[in-house]
């Protein structure tokens, strides 16, 4: 008799029975289930079993699998887990391996849930001795690779390779356990995987293997290893496809190396081998990357262009290159593009696009993308809408964000987000209403959350929690970053509470963060307490570390040394930095230098120039310390710097810092020195520039020596120097002062046809020249003939006028000059007017004079001028209003006296600095330094100076003398 229905009505009659009270046999038990097993009627399966269990009836091991599986192919995983852990031990030849393997699938795949599966593998191996396939194991280690959870990855191998397992495992698996580590940035950790795998010898890596090893080898940034490797492997035969360049050229891109991942490129290229989609977008990719998005473009039509069609891939990296360089109308043509040619566009290229928009701050087209997005039926995940709430939170649409936050299931990223944002706004409502919506959402925190909301306790004050957070980090498997311990450490030396911020650095110090950040915090806090001891000390700690030292936190220690010790503080903490490696001192020493020279401790920066000397450091002369130097004229004290200095210091000096001290020295009067600092920069291979060389002509023009500065200027051409504009200024200015106003103009009109425009100041210096003499008709003729159409006359070109015409008495023609340019627009100057009233006055003529007083007095020059004298002079009573007073009475003669004291105090007569000069010079020109042969020495006074070696009969000095003026000139 046959127990298999044939018909449907009959289908269960076998169950009937049993409710009728018959006991089948085990055998038409099994051959029963079997067949609905066959007929995929699992749930028919399940309900007869319970029947047959509720009944007591005993069964074998085979109807124990038909009912497991039963369970399994109705993804019913936890109700076959355990049934399985119930049953299995009943029956020793339970079929195992199968089984486990689908249940471990069941979980790791179809629930996409590793965890679990990983669970049910470690029972199984711990508790049952039942090993599931290899493939089971290797599908684990996918899943977690995948999913960038490494640990439980290398575990799984571990077990697989375990003496009792034994299992081997290919190049695939080593290749995906490599590429995970990469992936999440650890590619020292898939380097030693592979180095350990090689090794041990479970592993004969092919070019699979390498493929992925050239990623992790690229992201170390060890190119030439990559390229040692390249050449071993060419040298055993192996041949390279597009797919290990691409790999190559995809690692060189994540390390930064964009030259060497073009050269491979090309080299591929030249290879024969034609890129194919991949390859493309890898290099669009890395291309838009960098922000060589036009580059990128170009690629992308030669793609075109060779038949190869680009992907979603290839476009959203170029959308993305452009919307990062803010290029979003370009995003859009090509967002456009890919609508038009039927590729179907997914949520990552709205996020890409909806995050250039925010950085625009466009955020109602932002919402617009979002409807759009809901249009083609692309459903935005928590990813979109963290992006527009980023974007908001830029926007400083704190309170929007917060509200679109709460239309959606958020993640730690939101939160982190809206809460990061209201701590810079200092909204500490917001702030723990964002951190109650985080607790009761039950969201995992991480690293970044973690150290967000310590910082949110600390903007609070809420120290005891903040502390309790730190301590909770272990229990949460999060670890104290840098961030961890530089956010501890700030928000504790910001209330001043240096004691808990030692201790939080102390925590640091004992971890293996090596954070220079949180050194430099504690160094700042220290010196603003005054514990310059211990700041000193945690320095010198971090030196020996290894640790970069800011450089807002060195001049920090070293402003507050010098204002707690003076001079000599600064000198101790010198004295004391000597037993270090004198490297990593550098550049606080040169700092040192520079603070001193700025108080105008002058000594004190050169006792700390020989210490380094001494050291053989290198002293850099920054133009900053060089100018404070000149500025406190002290140009001597640069120049014994540089000519004492080594060979290593001098190298970083360049033109401008040696014209510094030239122009510094032509100033004081140290003209010899400055001769001698341009020999000294031309024996360093300094190639001096006109700048330079204005100083100097500016110089010889200050101590008399005209003609030999006209004979420096000569020789420019000759060096290859083209004399600019204040060169020819420079002449002449000094040709006018000294009458030469033919030569003057000669290269006035010199300067012109060599195409230079002469500004408004040279115009100024003929004319004005020409006036003092009172050879008024030249200055018309300058004016009117060489000015006009160049450039146009100033308050001073009419006043200098003035000046002229009054000089000789001629009101008139004063007067004239003073309409026409007013007429024009162009006033006189203070000077001007004054030159006019005391003419007028002069002449009797008084109501004229009267006039042009009261005409200056509005004029808005005159005013500014007079009112800065005013402030100066802080009289309760204006200037101007007893002036407009005196005006009104008549009473000119008086407002010209103040007017004469308001010029005094403008513009007060000092010392005669050119006799100075003249005097330092002659104090210079000793005996001794004639004998010095490595001096160039002095034109000024060439011929008395000769005259007078040669009175004394020294004959051979006055012959170096010259021979070393000489000698200074460029050839």
């Amino acid at each position: 008799m046959k127990l298999y229905p044939r018909t449907s009505s009959g289908l269960f009659s076998l169950q009937s029975l049993l409710k009728s009270g018959f006991s089948p046999t085990l055998n038409s038990i099994d051959r029963f289930l079997r067949y609905l097993y066959r007929l995929q009627k699992f749930n028919c399966i399940l309900q007869f079993y319970s029947q047959l269990d509720s009944k007591q009836i005993n069964i074998n091991h085979r109807i124990y699998s038909i009912v497991s599986w039963a369970f399994l192919n109705l993804n019913r995983y936890e109700d076959a887990e355990k049934f399985i852990n119930i049953h299995i031990s009943k029956a020793s030849i339970f079929p195992r391996t199968h089984m486990l393997d689908s249940l471990i699938h069941g979980f790791s795949i179809t629930r996409d849930d590793p965890s679990k599966g990983l669970l049910i593998l470690r029972d199984c191996l711990r508790n049952h001795g039942a090993f599931p396939s290899s493939l089971t194991f290797c599908s684990l280690i996918y899943r977690f690779v995948e999913k960038g959870e490494m640990d439980n990855a290398i575990e799984v191998l571990e077990m697989m390779t375990n003496k009792n397992v034994n299992y081997p495992f290919d190049n695939f698996v080593c290749s995906a356990v490599i590429s995970g580590f990469c992936k999440i940035g650890k590619p020292e950790l898939a380097l030693g995987f592979f180095e350990s795998a090689v090794d041990s010898g479970v592993l004969v890596p092919n070019l699979v293997t390498y493929t992925t090893l050239v990623s992790a080898l690229c992201q170390l940034g060890k190119v030439d290893e990559v390229r040692d490797l390249v050449r071993r492997l060419e040298d055993e035969g192996f041949e390279f496809d597009c797919v290990f360049y691409s790999n190559w050229i995809h690692g060189y891109f994540k390390g930064g190396a964009l030259v060497d991942a073009l050269m491979q490129d090309r080299e591929m290229v030249e290879k024969g081998m034609n890129r194919d989609v991949v390859s493309y977008s890898i290099l669009i990719d890395g291309l838009s990357k960098e922000g060589n998005v036009e580059e990128a473009l170009g690629l992308l039509g030669k793609m075109i262009k060779e038949g190869v069609e680009p992907n979603l891939i290839t476009y959203t990296a170029i959308i993305r290159g452009l919307c990062k360089m803010g290029k979003l109308e370009e995003a859009f043509v090509l967002f456009d593009r890919i609508l038009s040619v039927g590729i179907e566009v997914d949520e990552f290229l709205y996020v890409t696009l909806i995050d250039g928009i925010c950085r625009k701050g466009n955020l109602n087209r932002a919402f617009s993308m979002l409807g759009d997005m809901e249009q083609r039926g692309i459903q935005p995940s928590i990813l979109t809408y963290n992006t527009v709430i980023n974007g908001l939170c830029m926007a400083g649409r704190v309170s929007e964000a917060d509200e679109v936050s709460k239309g959606v299931v958020g993640d730690v990223i939101t939160y982190s987000t809206l809460l990061d944002s209201y701590i810079k706004v200092q909204n500490i409502d917001a702030v723990l209403e964002i951190r109650r919506r985080f607790l009761e959402a039950k969201i995992p925190m991480d690293l970044v959350m973690c150290n967000i909301l310590l910082k949110a306790f600390l903007l609070m004050g809420a120290y005891g929690e903040a502390d309790a957070l730190y301590r909770a980090m272990p229990e949460m498997d999060l670890t104290p970053d840098t961030a961890t311990y530089a956010t501890m450490i700030k928000g504790y030396c910001k209330t001043g509470q240096i004691e808990e911020a030692l201790e939080m650095f102390n925590e640091l110090r004992k971890s293996s963060v090596s954070a220079a950040v949180c050194y430099n915090r504690i160094i700042d806090a220290l010196c603003k307490k005054g514990m310059l001891d211990t700041a000193t000390e945690v320095l010198i700690e971090l030196w020996e570390k290894g640790l970069y030292l800011d450089i807002h936190t060195s001049r920090t220690l070293l402003h507050s040394i010098h204002a707690n010790g003076g001079d000599k503080g600064i000198l101790g903490l010198v004295y004391g930095l000597e037993q270090l490696n004198s490297d990593v001192c550098l550049g606080m020493l040169n700092d040192a230098i520079l603070l001193l020279c700025k108080r105008g401790s002058f000594e004190a920066a050169i006792e700390v120039y020989m210490i380094m000397r001494r050291k053989g450091l290198t002293v850099t002369f920054p133009s900053t310390i060089l100018k404070t130097l000149v500025d406190n004229l002290r140009s001597l004290d640069a120049y014994l710097l540089v000519v004492n200095a080594g060979e290593t210091t001098l190298s970083s000096m360049d033109v401008i810092d040696y014209t510094i001290i030239i122009n510094g020295l032509c100033k004081e009067g140290f003209l010899v020195k400055a001769l001698n600092l341009c020999s000294f920069a031309k024996s360093r291979g300094v190639t001096l520039n006109t700048i330079t060389y204005n100083s100097l002509i500016n110089g010889l023009c200050q101590q008399g020596c005209l003609v030999e500065a006209l004979r420096l200027f000569d020789s420019l051409e000759n060096i290859g120097l083209v004399p600019s504009e204040v060169t020819y200024g420079i002449l002449i200015d000094n040709l006018c002062k000294e009458g030469l106003f033919l030569d003057a103009e000669k290269l006035l009109d010199s300067m012109v046809s060599k195409g230079l425009v002469p500004n408004i100041i040279i115009y100024n210096s003929i004319v004005d020249g020409y006036c003092k003499l009172g050879q008024t008709e030249d200055a018309m003729r300058v004016v009117s003939r060489k000015m006009m159409g160049r450039v146009t006359p100033d308050a001073f070109t009419v006043s200098s006028m003035i000046k002229g015409y009054c000089k000789k008495g001629d009101m008139e023609e004063a007067l004239s000059v003073f309409t026409e340019f007013k007429d024009k627009n162009i006033s006189a100057d203070f000077f001007g007017f004054l030159f006019l009233i005391k003419g007028f006055c002069t002449k009797g003529r008084m109501e004229e004079a009267r006039g042009l007083l009261r005409e200056m007095l509005v004029s808005e020059s005159v005013v500014k001028l007079i009112n800065r004298v005013d402030a100066e002079l802080a009289e309760s009573e204006s200037i101007r209003g007893f002036l407009v007073e005196l005006c009104e009475q008549g009473r000119v003669p008086q407002a010209i006296k103040i007017l004469d004291e308001i010029s005094s105090t403008i513009y007060p007569s000092g010392k005669n600095l050119g006799s100075y000069q003249r005097l330092q010079f002659l104090n210079d020109v000793n005996e001794e330094e004639i004998k010095k042969k490595d001096y160039v020495h002095d034109f000024h006074s060439l011929h008395s100076t000769v005259s007078s070696l040669c009175t004394s009969g020294k004959l051979e000095q006055a012959n170096e003398f010259v021979m070393s003026v000489l000698s200074c000139m460029p050839r």
